[in-house]
């Protein structure tokens, strides 16, 4: 029996610890997939947020788009000039190509969207009712593009007088998200007739 004892010993004296050098190369192989997952999954986050954030300074920046289009509907009912100029004075613009010495910068440069001493060159959305969630208001500026002239074709139609001349507007909407970096513009034309 004594033999038998030592044939054992002998037998586990050859192993030399292979299979722990295996175990810990699959704990690694598995740590390193644990991280790989946890990384793709941050950055998935990372892109929810900031689609999320986007979807949120465009959102403001619609409503921006429709509130300067309630304005605008006030401002041509009430029958008085509208005081658009050069310089943009409280959003009222003159289109760069449209000014006394033409510029190729468009109304998005020229506007300082940032200001906030004496009269900005832009209009806020109203603070009555101020956007939630946003890190500034929607902003926004209304151009005088010009009149439009009669619709083409619609001289052409037999017993009906043609539409009347219209005036042209373009509205520049600008709005942040819950960020500061996330900045949407939108434009959109609208007419008066």
């Amino acid at each position: 029996m004594i033999t038998k004892k030592v044939q054992l010993c002998g037998l586990r004296a050859r192993q030399r610890g292979l299979s722990l050098i295996t175990t810990l190369l699959f704990v690694l192989a598995a740590l390193m997939l644990g991280v790989s997952v946890l990384s793709v999954n941050v950055m998935q986050e990372r892109t929810i947020g900031n689609t999320k954030d986007r979807d949120l300074a465009l959102q403001a920046a619609e409503a921006g788009l429709r509130e300067a289009e309630r304005e605008l509907i006030a401002l041509v009912a009430a029958g008085n000039p509208i005081p658009f100029d050069d310089n943009c004075t409280a959003g009222l613009c003159v289109p760069p190509s449209q000014r006394a010495t033409p510029v190729s910068a468009s109304v998005e440069t020229l506007v300082d969207w940032e200001s906030t001493s004496g009269t900005p060159p832009f209009r806020s959305y109203p603070a009555s009712s101020p956007f939630p969630g946003v890190n500034v208001q929607p902003r926004y500026v209304i151009e005088k593009v010009g009149n439009l002239g009669i619709p083409s074709g619609e001289s052409m139609k037999l017993g009906m007088a043609p539409s009347s001349s219209g005036t042209g507007y373009r509205i520049t909407a600008r709005a942040v998200g819950s960020r500061p970096e996330t900045v949407v513009v939108l434009q959109s034309m609208y007419t008066v007739r």
